[in-house]
């Protein structure tokens, strides 16, 4: 499978350490030193429209299933119905929302492995869009200097018979260290999230590492101090890391990585080992084993 166009929507509005730090009224290296991030960026649009923006420059031609990932599901009308509508995707075959937290995207590439090889799909618009600034508490420091806001658009297709090797962990001991509370607002215990994000993410890699050798790895980017701490164990490795300029964007951090990385190009995702983390707790993880490995 491969990525054969690519496009991000970032929102104008920058959230930097500066004002935050003024807010909360704390140095701007208190925050840099917790998080390893500078800059966030909020949208005055909502997840659909950002999705359209990430979008809309791509050629859809030929595109006939629209999957559509968010942290936060659609009401009434799923998000690809209304995208086959707004793109005027005129071959609409199949489509599907993936609302399953930070996971999202991981999970969407599986979904689109197993589209292509039933022959459901040929040519998958998967849009990922996510706006957490809407589920943080506007006085809780804990979240509000790690969210931000972006979507990805890409247009996929697979051409190389690689097939997916998708692997889920849960952890249900952690479960309440990265919830939802009764006003719909991210609730976080960084300190078990961070401990349960290293341990598993270094268990997984090693798997991975042991089955398929040297990969590039695309880590969610949650926090500058995780990525760190899970490098240590693998310096041979070649690891995406975006986090400082952009925060963490949940579902859309991996796609966004992809994209500012190597701009708007083909990706071929044979190469590389995506991971993340997410509320649950869950570690997933995705990468492509081919005829000739």
């Amino acid at each position: 499978m491969h990525i054969s166009q690519i496009n991000a929507f970032i929102p104008e509005k920058k959230l930097d350490n500066q004002i935050l730090a003024k807010k909360f009224n704390v140095s701007e290296d208190w925050i840099y030193k917790r998080t390893g991030i500078k800059n966030r960026y909020i949208s005055e649009i909502d997840v659909f429209q950002m999705g359209i923006k990430a979008a809309e420059v791509l050629d859809i031609d030929g595109v006939d299933t629209v999957l559509f990932v968010s942290s936060v599901g659609a009401h009434y009308v799923p998000f690809y119905v209304r995208i086959f509508e707004k793109l005027k995707i005129k071959n609409s075959r199949y489509g599907i929302d993936v609302s399953n937290g930070f996971v999202g995207f991981v999970t969407s590439l599986h979904i689109a492995d197993v589209m292509f090889r039933e022959n459901i799909a040929n040519k998958i618009l998967l849009i990922v869009s996510e706006k957490l600034s809407d589920l943080v508490e506007e006085n809780d420091i804990n979240t509000a200097i790690l969210f931000s806001d972006a979507a990805v658009a890409m247009i996929l297709e697979n051409h190389d018979k690689c097939i997916c090797d998708h692997r889920v962990m849960y952890d249900s001991e952690y479960l309440d260290a990265l919830n939802i509370n009764e006003n719909k607002k991210i609730i976080m215990d960084g300190k078990r999230v961070y401990k349960f994000a290293v341990n598993n993410m270094k268990k997984m890699l090693s798997q991975y590492i042991n089955d398929y050798g040297k990969k590039i790895i695309v880590p969610h980017q949650a926090n500058k101090r995780i990525l760190e701490s899970v490098k240590k164990n693998f310096n041979d490795f070649e690891f995406l890391d975006i986090i400082e300029k952009y925060g963490n964007t949940g579902a859309a951090s991996i796609p966004l990585t992809l994209f500012k990385t190597y701009g708007n190009t083909k990706i071929s995702l044979k190469d590389h080992l995506l991971i993340s983390v997410g509320g649950g707790m869950t570690t997933s993880a995705i990468t492509w084993r081919c005829n000739n490995e």
